[in-house]
């Protein structure tokens, strides 16, 4: 792709993010396999822009997440339960931590997966 990394950051929206994660959540559901295959080589390979497209994932999900709960997190009489993040917060931070350090792990898959249907891979 020709795409520069700040041109590719700008065009994702936290729609299309959105998007991506039922895309993959519903190929998951369906046992779709190639899905996830198509973004474990790329997060294999370190793509750049699939470390990008999952940088935004992990940011817009990390935003989704203080919108919805931000002020009941931060609260002193917060629970255990209602001061931890998101599960899909956790999951992208933490897919792409592994994939930037040059370690994904196959657990992430479907996460690898939504960012390169971001990507434009032909899944």
């Amino acid at each position: 792709m020709s795409m520069t990394d700040a041109a590719f950051r700008s065009s994702l929206t936290p729609a299309q993010v959105e998007w991506a994660y039922g895309q993959a959540i519903k190929n998951r559901d369906l046992h779709n396999q190639s899905f996830a295959d198509t973004g474990w080589r790329a997060a294999r390979a370190r793509d750049p822009l699939l470390l990008v497209a999952l940088e935004v994932m992990a940011e817009v999900t990390g935003q989704m997440q203080e919108d919805q709960m931000g002020r009941t997190m931060r609260s002193p009489d917060a629970t255990f339960g209602e001061s931890r993040g998101t599960t899909v917060h956790q999951l992208c931070r933490e897919a792409y931590r592994l994939c930037d350090e040059g370690n994904p792990i196959r657990n992430f898959e479907w996460i690898y997966g939504a960012a390169a249907y971001l990507c434009g891979y032909n899944i």
